[in-house]
């Protein structure tokens, strides 16, 4: 018997990008994101329960949440309903309110404009050779930073189930709650605006509450009274490290393609902002560093430092002849560091392993345990112009068709920073961790370089590299 009903609306504030896929594509895109009927995006509900009852079941042994989502055990012939109900997100437009119904209340043309056509990301896989690999290029489209949703989540339980209840609002305040695709290559961090959220628990045992309750208006423009400010906070065991770094001189992140004046562009990427009234504000561009970025210089200098203190392998060992098949089974998703720390998609192929070489561990796919968001910063300079020509080494003159430019990014003010936060999950083994925060010192020592045209001069930075806010390393004081 149920006597008690659990009701919250929250509202959620996209920290980073965020990529909640349709499943479809388009001639131009090979991932699109899912929009609700208005062509507003839109974070389905299933998705939310998906990632609240995974992160919830995590090292539970007893199946406590079992009654809580609800299971199947085909086996046992036995099942259980869900308690809990949870709606999708949707897009807060004007005043808090969102496009609801064939006809919403309110001209919701004006803000449907900036989601006509969303910015798509450019991906591609580097090799240890600083190369693409085959098959290894795509494309999907984001939703912007600072995009706000709306749901709410129903109960229905027993008094008994307070405390399961409040467990279940304080995973929203983790810091690995997120959304979507990409959740370790900066997207889909998700924090709650805690003012704008609002719960209550109804004991149907009682008249006024039960009136209360049967009076309820679902609708998310709806504003109900008796419901009340919550601000749940979850401490969760991570590792956070934090490099503050200085550029030595300019530095990019490119966006694939040039503009009317260059080749080469730094990419850059909308912002949206609310007001005090909780109205979509017009977007503003901002200069975009992408996680997967980072990410993936972090990840080859980890592999490098893993063979060298722990395997012990030098590259002059290695016959020629068999250098490219011994290479592969040592870098990318085979190192094992990179492997534990960064993790690999299911079903990844193993390399063709020789009589004295071979993958030691088993190649089962995991999510990574190194979680960079992407960086969106509004004071970094885009107009610098480097141009370039190749000279004929012969005649000493320009060779036909080999004039090219290039726009980079650098700060006007030369003491401020770009900021990169990176955590790190628990239960990593040390020799991992000691090749990460090597890969990690290597970029505050400014011996390796971030972003695009680094053989060019471009993407050294020199800073400090903090542990739980304790400093472990500092460029300045060595």
């Amino acid at each position: 018997m149920y006597s008690h009903k659990y009701i919250a609306r929250i509202v959620l504030e996209a920290e980073t990008p965020l990529f909640v896929g349709s499943g479809e594509s388009t001639l131009l895109t090979d991932a699109i994101v899912q929009k609700d009927i208005h062509g507003f995006p839109m974070i389905p509900g299933t998705s939310l329960a998906g990632v609240l009852r995974h992160a919830l079941e995590d090292g539970d042994d007893n199946g406590k949440w079992n009654s809580f989502f609800g299971y199947q055990a085909p086996k046992d012939k036995k099942g259980l309903g869900s308690q809990i109900k949870v709606s999708s997100a949707y897009l807060i437009l004007e005043n808090g309110k969102v496009a609801e119904g064939l006809e919403p209340d309110f001209d919701t043309s004006k803000y449907g404009v900036s989601f006509n056509e969303l910015p798509v990301r450019q991906h591609v896989r580097i090799d240890h050779k600083g190369t693409s690999v085959d098959k290894g290029l795509y494309d999907n489209e984001v939703v912007y930073k600072g995009c706000r949703f709306v749901f709410e989540v129903e109960l229905k339980g027993s008094e008994a189930d307070n405390k399961m209840w409040e467990d279940f609002l304080k995973e929203l305040s983790s810091p690995l709650f997120r959304i979507g695709q990409g959740t370790r290559n900066g997207y889909g961090q998700l924090s709650i605006i805690k003012k704008e959220c609002k719960a209550k628990t109804f004991d149907l045992t009682k008249k006024e509450d039960f009136e209360s309750y049967f009076n309820y208006d679902i609708s998310l423009n709806a504003v109900n009274t008796g419901l009340q400010t919550f601000s749940p906070k979850k401490e969760i065991d991570l590792t956070h490290y934090k490099l503050e770094l200085k550029p030595e001189s300019f530095f990019i992140f490119g966006a694939g393609f040039g503009d009317e004046d260059v080749d080469a562009v730094p990419v850059k990427e909308l912002v949206v902002h609310y007001d005090d009234k909780n109205t979509l504000q017009k977007p503003e561009e901002q200069t975009l560093i992408p996680g997967t970025s980072i990410k993936g210089a972090l990840a080859h200098r980890t592999a490098f430092y893993y063979n060298k203190d722990v395997l012990k392998l030098a590259t002059e060992k290695f016959p020629k002849n068999e250098f490219e098949k011994i290479s592969k089974i040592y870098t990318g998703r085979n190192n094992q560091a990179v492997f534990e720390l960064f993790g690999a998609e299911l079903g990844a192929d193993s390399p063709d392993e020789t009589d004295n070489h071979q993958v030691s561990f088993k190649l089962d796919g995991h999510r990574g345990k190194v979680i960079i968001n992407d960086i969106l910063q509004s004071n970094i300079k885009n107009d610098k112009i480097f141009n370039h020509v190749a000279i004929d080494r012969f005649t000493g003159g320009a060779m036909d068709g080999a004039l090219f430019s290039e726009k980079v990014s650098y700060f006007e003010n030369k003491d401020e920073t770009i900021d990169i936060n990176v955590w790190v999950e628990s239960g990593v083994k040390q020799e991992f961790v000691s090749a990460f925060e090597a890969a990690l010192k290597d970029v505050c020592r400014g011996l390796l370089p971030l972003g695009g045209m680094t053989t060019k001069g471009h993407g050294i930075f020199t800073g400090k590299l903090l542990k739980n806010e304790e400093k472990i390393y500092d460029y300045e004081s060595k």
